[in-house]
């Protein structure tokens, strides 16, 4: 009878079990490779938000596909990043929004707003638990900014054919200019990217990479004054002071080089253009800001109706058939004062989050939502698709540098800190 050593036994299972182990850990590493590229490819098409057919959207089918992805990821490393209170804040304002539905005077326009606070929110809640690490949150800002690039490129080429922004069913605007989008949605793109790519250009190494960023912001400034969007023009100067006084001894002089800079790029372009932007003071004083001024003036009166709580989802649609060219206004008209506390409670829990965690990256955040800030008080950009990439972004910024897995039936934290090494 011949005998056989246990150790002989469980050798070739251990092999096979090793080999499985290595092709596992392969194909877990290619899934999120390939989320990251998704991830990148939808910070590409924010700036421009470029459309399918149909005018069906680039991006949330981007984010869809991240998404599913995304959730296959965790589930095979089974592991995820804790959010922070501030993620929590901000599900409270999609779960608050969702309660307004039961009171909603326009139920119907509430639904679809809903659904998409619901896609945005879970997009922006899967980001995080890839960019916790900073060289994925450097790669999804150079994303972004090859994005402004193909806006601005855009718009320079339909500058010099001539050829203005036209919206749907209207006619052309004279001298405004664009790539895809409305040209007020371009325009603040563009001037959310310019702390993003003055981080940027701090960072790399690479000389042509430092000198690609730091053309951004000429490039930007130009791309600002041939979409014609006084507003934009309104957060770059926000964007440009509040960036320049976390620089510290050297603010004042920043300021005054940034302001130099716009008026001498501003006198490089025509009078139609720059005409706009000299009757700035005069509109703000006794013009009707576009149209918006009687807008803001009918939603005030929605709004002292029922203050804290709002008419429900689907407001503003509803109640003036477009938006309010306000995101504060929209809040406020929706789900009233939680709507807006939640809301811009998130948006400053998480700043104060990415201040604790990491200066050097939160001043860019800061100055970038500075801007975003500024710029929304004429635009509606609650269901933007920017404004969520910028909470992902900021999320991940502030979350802590560890994952927490579910090992052998218990929990357990791997501290996992990586430095940047771009």
């Amino acid at each position: 009878m011949t005998s056989v050593s246990a150790t002989a036994i469980r050798a070739p299972h251990a092999r096979a079990a090793s080999r499985f182990q290595i092709s596992g850990a392969t194909r877990t590493v290619a899934l999120e490779r390939v989320i990251l590229w998704l991830m990148s490819a939808f910070a590409f098409v924010l700036p421009t938000d470029l459309r399918l057919s149909g005018y069906k959207s680039v991006a949330m089918r981007l984010g869809y596909a991240c998404l599913l992805l995304g959730i296959a990821g965790l589930i095979k490393r089974r592991a995820f990043v804790l959010p922070r209170i501030a993620f929590w804040c901000l599900f409270g304002f999609v779960a608050w929004s969702c309660c307004t539905l039961t009171w909603a005077r326009f139920p119907e326009e509430g639904q679809h707003k809903l659904l998409l606070y619901i896609a945005l929110f879970t997009i922006t809640a899967m980001i995080p638990q890839y960019a916790w690490d900073v060289r994925v949150r450097n790669r999804l800002m150079d994303a972004y900014l090859a994005g402004c690039y193909l806006g601005i490129a855009g718009t320079a080429v339909n500058f010099a054919l001539g050829n203005p922004y036209a919206p749907p069913g209207d006619e052309a605007v004279e001298g405004r200019y664009s790539f895809g989008v409305d040209p007020n949605f371009l325009a603040l793109a563009l001037v959310i990217g310019i702390p993003l790519a003055l981080y940027r250009a701090g960072l790399v190494s690479a000389g042509w990479r430092r000198a690609l960023f730091f053309l951004y912001v000429p490039a930007a400034l130009a791309g600002v004054f041939l979409t014609g969007s006084r507003g934009a023009l309104l957060a770059l100067l926000v964007a440009i002071v509040v960036y320049a006084l976390f620089a510290g001894l050297r603010a004042p002089a920043r300021i005054v080089a940034g302001a130099g800079l716009c008026l001498a790029i501003g006198a490089l372009f025509p009078g139609q253009i720059s005409d706009r932007f000299v009757g700035i003071p005069d509109e703000l004083r006794y013009g009707t800001l576009s149209d918006r001024r009687e807008l803001w003036d009918r939603g005030t009166a929605v709004i002292a109706e029922r203050p804290l709580e709002g008419i429900g989802a689907g407001a503003t649609s509803g109640t003036f058939g477009i938006a309010a060219h306000n995101t504060p206004l929209e809040f406020m008209m929706e789900g009233g004062a939680v709507s807006v506390g939640l809301f811009y409670g998130a948006l400053a829990l998480g700043l104060w989050g990415v201040w604790k965690s990491d200066r050097k990256e939160a001043r860019p955040l800061i100055s970038a939502w500075s801007a975003w800030f500024a710029g929304t008080f004429s635009l509606s950009w609650e269901i933007n698709t920017i404004t969520w990439f910028m909470f992902a972004l900021l999320f991940s910024a502030a979350s802590p540098r560890s994952a927490v897995s579910i090992s052998a039936g218990r929990w357990a934290n791997h501290g996992d800190k990586r430095e940047d090494k771009d």
